[in-house]
């Protein structure tokens, strides 16, 4: 599917034909990490605006204390861009009329009624999903000539990064689906707790309960990952969003029951969110084992169910030591957006 956005419009144009959904093959996915970024230039005096680019688009994230950036970028030339054919996530920066290899490949990729727009318009910003294999997404950036090219890049820093980060997500979900949902605990945890949540199969029950808490942990290992909920009631759910110390302290509790670990205060980030529809909270932070020598980070959402009079915290955590921890919590985190209260109808 191509998209073309002019300044911060999203400006419909017409469909690119690709591997797809339909030719779902392992043979035929793009290999590598979804954090992995190639970068193609029409001309390498671009370098500078790419690198000022990704400053904006690509933040770091701390994961206890080790800075991890959302996108690991290679950056490629003309003459090599062919390279992106192999990377689940590639940006084109173009300078329109240059004539040279990139340029022909990023037109290749759009119709010629949409390159026409594109030059008539002066640049814009172009997505391509599934050019040559399936889990693709390609961005063009096209514009005359560099310091406009950069322009465009600034505008929609953020635009471009939502791109990536929510077709990361439809795909990981795509993927999660084309291989298998444990439907079993999907249709377990409906009847006793009324949520759902598309469960990865690789995800098993580990706890269920413990000492009568109201929670859960699945797991899967190598390495250690676990999704975890808890439910405890409220008259007002909703109204605890606001009262930090309530909602670290419901953490505090599952982290105890669960996991046998504490949690570390001075590294909490919070920050709002939307999970399943509902406004909700994220807690960012990390945790220590009181089994073991060892600890690690956890993102957490404070879901309230006003229906129910409950708060519901979902909590994802990663134990991974000497590991990049990012690509682990991108996926676990598109588990928990398929979060919801209501379940999806046939």
């Amino acid at each position: 599917m191509l998209r073309l956005l002019a300044g911060l419009v999203l400006i419909p144009c017409l469909l690119v034909s690709g591997c797809g959904i339909d030719s779902e093959k392992g043979i035929l996915m793009a290999a590598g990490s979804y954090g992995d970024l190639a970068v193609v230039m029409s001309d390498e005096v671009l370098r500078p605006v790419a690198d000022r680019f990704l400053t904006d688009m690509n933040p770091e994230k701390l994961f206890v204390i080790k800075p991890e950036t959302l996108f690991k970028p290679d950056f490629f030339g003309p003459s090599r861009w062919d390279l992106a054919k192999g990377y689940k996530n590639s940006l084109f920066l173009i300078r329109i009329g240059d004539g040279g290899n990139a340029e022909k490949a990023a037109r290749k990729l759009m119709s010629a009624e949409a390159w026409g727009r594109l030059k008539a318009g002066g640049g814009g910003v172009v997505k391509v999903v599934d050019p040559w294999s399936t889990y693709q997404q390609v961005v063009i950036v096209a514009s005359r000539d560099r310091n406009s090219l950069g322009s465009i890049l600034r505008k929609n820093s953020t635009v471009i990064r939502d791109i990536f980060e929510g077709s990361n997500r439809e795909r990981i979900l795509r993927r999660n689906r084309y291989e298998g949902l444990n439907t079993a605990l999907m249709d377990a945890y409906w009847d006793r707790y009324g949520f759902f949540m598309e469960l990865p199969a690789e995800y098993d029950q580990n706890q269920l309960e413990p000492k009568g808490f109201q929670g859960l942990e699945l797991m899967r290992k190598a390495p250690s990952r676990g999704i975890s909920l808890s439910f405890t009631k409220f008259d007002d759910p909703a109204a605890l969003l606001d009262d930090k110390d309530s909602l670290a302290a419901m953490r505090v509790a599952l982290g105890e029951i669960l996991h046998h670990e504490e949690v570390v205060p001075s590294s909490f980030v919070w920050s709002p969110a939307e999970v399943g529809g509902v406004a909700c909270v994220k807690l960012e932070g990390a945790w220590i084992s009181n089994k073991f020598s060892g600890g690690g980070a956890f993102w957490c959402y404070f879901i309230p169910d006003s229906h129910r009079q409950r708060m519901v915290v979902l909590d994802l955590l990663v134990y991974a030591p000497g590991l990049d921890k990012m690509g682990y919590f991108r996926r676990m985190d598109a588990v928990a957006s398929t979060f919801s209260f209501q379940r999806p109808q046939p």
